[in-house]
């Protein structure tokens, strides 16, 4: 993918207790994958360096749509089970605040018909026009909008939560434009913090991206561990030591697979 060449995503319109919703996707095609999960009271989203790229794309355009309504999806198959314990996750939806508002009742419609009926889509072309520009330019590196004056009101309706099962990120134009920036170059292990708000002396992150090193190999192996350890388990370990279990062995299993290589 280059900045320069559109993304090819497909639409579906649909709608939903009298409003109409545009919801983007991304085409079967497309072999970048995301999970989700929830830690230390923070929504992460995770992906490879491939899902930064893509994200932080995707963050870019969603910052320029005019139709009311408009929200990306991310959702199977492009969602898959996550890196650590092999959990089921969530569909991530991507929400510009001040174009789109959509309450959660909406939102279990909107699961219900993509479930029951979805229609067939549109292909459309999603331009990240400026971004390249953007990324080039000195003030626009990674940690850049952790310096911006935090009294800013738009960043006050910025959130990241469990909604009728999505994880769903809101946030108006401005921030959409900042975070893709910012994830687009977050390639490495680490985190990129989004959606603050302040508890009682300290901040807190409501949501956070998280790029993982080895990402695919890595879910490849939480599945397998999974399966070895509690091969009856299909939903969220409940067990603290269930879960950590499973992610020692992780290691276990990409040591022997690297053995089995060399």
């Amino acid at each position: 993918m280059t900045l320069t060449a559109a993304l090819k995503l497909h639409l579906r319109v649909f709608e939903i207790h009298g409003r109409t919703l545009r919801v983007v996707t991304l085409r079967p095609q497309c072999g970048v994958r995301f999970s989700t999960n929830y830690f230390h009271d923070t929504w992460h989203l995770l992906a490879g360096p491939d899902g930064a790229v893509l994200l932080g794309r995707l963050l870019w355009g969603l910052a320029f749509q005019r139709h009311p309504g408009t929200m990306v999806l991310i959702d199977a198959p492009h969602i898959v089970t996550t890196p650590f314990e092999g959990d089921r996750a969530d569909p991530i939806l991507l929400i510009p605040d001040g174009l789109t508002a959509v309450d959660d009742d909406a939102l279990r419609a909107l699961k219900l018909r993509l479930r029951r009926a979805p229609g067939a889509p549109t292909t459309i072309r999603w331009h990240t026009f400026g971004m390249a520009g953007a990324l080039g330019r000195e003030d626009t590196r990674h940690w850049r909008w952790w310096i911006h004056e935090r009294n800013d009101p738009k960043w006050t309706r910025e959130r990241m939560s469990r909604r009728a099962g999505f994880v769903c990120y809101t946030a108006p134009a401005s921030v959409l434009r900042e975070h893709g920036l910012g994830i687009h170059g977050t390639t490495r292990d680490g985190y990129y913090p989004m959606a603050e708000h302040r508890r009682a002396s300290h901040r807190h992150y409501d949501g956070e991206f998280q790029p993982i090193p080895g990402f695919y190999a890595r879910v490849s192996a939480a599945r397998l561990a999974r399966r070895e350890l509690f091969p009856d388990e299909h939903g969220l370990l409940a067990e603290h030591a269930e879960r950590g279990a499973v992610y020692r062995r992780v290691d276990e299993v990409l040591a022997r697979r690297a053995a089995a290589r060399r």
